[in-house]
């Protein structure tokens, strides 16, 4: 078929968003890392609405190596969207997600792939151990996962993020099920996708500063979580405040 004569053995899906400082040292990494695995490789880049010279630097890149594609969103639709539209052009029978910022090192793929290969399973993410990062970032992950086993029926694994593999027949189980809700990331757990994690350290950036804003970080735990909820009201809204209201009252009548 048409999709088998254009399949990759690995498919590397990254969100970008004003990261032109950091995108050569990406590809370079990703470049020695992947060859090490299988020639057969692509690297999806998903601009997703930079205003820096990003979009630029991919395209010198792109010149230079054929295996490099790259998404264009007409403007800032958010990571998790982002990854859904690399997902659904990506051709490889594996799949690797990960951050764009190098803080998930190119080199643990191959780990991350082997943990695949020794286990019955159809996707491996990265887990740290411990956070390095900033106070509010972890305080954020604390209550994140809380939130979760409180409200939810989906269980979140506790110190992962975006890096992760997964086989071509996991995510087709989400594309046979429309109905999911939520980011990408949670539709994973939603289809039924059975996962190991492996524990990978966390690098700090490389360059620049995170996009992620507190605003921002407070609204995708939200958009991972409403669609999930146990209690009916609380799916309708991304209002704060109302959220912690019911959840108040949630406790209360325990």
């Amino acid at each position: 078929t048409k999709r088998k004569s254009k399949m990759k053995d690995i498919s590397v899906v990254i969100p970008v968003y004003n990261d032109e400082e950091v995108l050569t040292e990406l590809y370079c990494r990703l470049n020695r890392g992947l060859k090490v695995i299988s020639p057969n490789y692509e690297i999806i880049f998903i601009d997703d609405g930079s205003n820096d010279k990003s979009l630029d630097v991919l395209q010198d890149l792109q010149f230079a190596d054929h295996r490099i594609r790259i998404i264009r969103l007409a403007r800032n639709f958010g990571q998790s969207n982002a990854i859904a539209a690399g997902l659904e052009q990506s051709q490889g029978e594996f799949i690797v997600i990960m951050d764009s910022d190098l803080s998930d090192r190119p080199e643990d793929i191959s780990s991350l792939l082997e943990v695949l290969n020794k286990n019955d399973v159809e996707m491996v993410i990265a887990q740290r151990l411990e956070r390095n990062d900033k106070w509010i970032n972890r305080s954020l992950s604390k209550v994140f996962f809380m939130l979760s086993n409180l409200l939810t029926n989906i269980k979140h694994p506790r110190n992962v993020g975006v890096f992760r593999i997964l086989k071509r027949s996991g995510y087709q189980k989400v594309c046979k099920q429309p109905d999911l809700n939520g980011t990408i990331l949670s539709r994973f757990y939603q289809a039924g996708i059975s996962y190991e994690t492996a524990v990978i350290p966390k690098d700090p950036r490389y360059a620049g500063s995170s996009g992620y804003t507190f605003k921002k970080k407070l609204y995708l735990a939200m958009d991972r979580l409403l669609p999930h909820m146990k209690h009916p009201a609380m799916r309708q809204s991304r209002d704060p405040y109302f959220v912690v209201k019911e959840i108040i009252d949630i406790r209360d009548t325990k």
